[in-house]
């Protein structure tokens, strides 16, 4: 998964980053629909998911709603491409061929299940966590598993199968102990 890049969009003459955080993720999740209807509402050009999106993020812009009417066909694809982005879908990554192996689970649960990865196996303040983009969640978690596993080594790994002869395990054993034994 790529990090998020960033979204400006331009409105006015005035630059505004839209930062796909956990934090709005998980409120645009609750809007009726979730992110399916969100994705259909901006396809269809729907000035009250444009505002939904924007708003949080246009410091109290004057005027905001007539501005973004004006450039809201221009808009769909930022908007687009934020959606997906509090989703955790790197729309340039090819899908996973196959059958899928887990369980389907709705997106309140997968964010719930981001944060508590953030505040809880990274260790990050809530606030920190919930400033967090999905992607930089996911890739952070990544790289704790690649700490955790070098420094502790990974439960994927066999053990290596000893195939010498009874005696000579007896024998390694036994010599740490100071044990010989004797010529008959």
């Amino acid at each position: 998964m790529k990090l998020a890049e960033p979204i400006i969009v331009t409105i006015a003459k005035t630059e505004i980053e839209l930062r796909p955080s956990l934090r709005y993720a998980m409120q645009l999740e609750r809007r009726p629909g979730s992110f399916r209807q969100l994705l259909a509402d901006i396809s269809d050009g729907s000035l009250t998911a444009a505002l939904t999106i924007i708003e949080p993020h246009a410091d109290g812009m004057l005027f905001l709603e007539n501005r973004v009417f004006d450039e809201l066909a221009r808009l769909q694809p930022s908007l687009t491409a934020y959606v997906l982005q509090c989703t955790g879908i790197d729309p340039n990554e090819p899908a996973v061929k196959g059958k899928a192996t887990g369980k389907p689970q709705p997106f309140a649960d997968y964010l719930t299940g981001l944060y508590r990865i953030g505040a809880g196996w990274l260790g990050w303040p809530p606030e920190t966590t919930l400033d967090a983009t999905p992607a930089e969640i996911i890739e952070a978690n990544k790289g704790r598993m690649e700490m955790l596993k070098a420094i502790f080594g990974s439960s994927a790994k066999e053990t290596p199968k000893d195939d010498r002869p009874l005696e000579e395990k007896f024998r390694t054993v036994f010599a740490g102990f100071g044990t010989r034994k004797e010529a008959a």
